[in-house]
């Protein structure tokens, strides 16, 4: 999954646990170097949970995309990190 530009998937992985879904931050993926590749990036676990599972997990992260996005947008980009 690609988030949107102002959003590091690594930082808001706190906020998504608490909101009872996990992933894995891009960032683990990409060899380490300048520019933070992988930061709006996340992998998502689909092939073992039934799709009732993964339909209720997919409306978590989006629960937690929207919070985080409200937060950007009244404190500015870098304030979730």
């Amino acid at each position: 999954v690609t988030l949107p530009e102002v959003v590091d998937a690594k930082a808001m992985l706190p906020r998504a646990i608490q909101g009872r879904v996990a992933y894995v931050p891009g960032t683990g993926f990409y060899a380490a170097g300048p520019g933070g590749r992988g930061r709006r990036n996340l992998r998502l676990s689909y092939s073992l949970p039934d799709p009732e599972r993964v339909k209720e997990g997919v409306r978590r992260l989006a629960a937690v995309l929207d919070e985080e996005l409200d937060i950007v947008s009244t404190f500015g980009a870098g304030a979730t990190s």
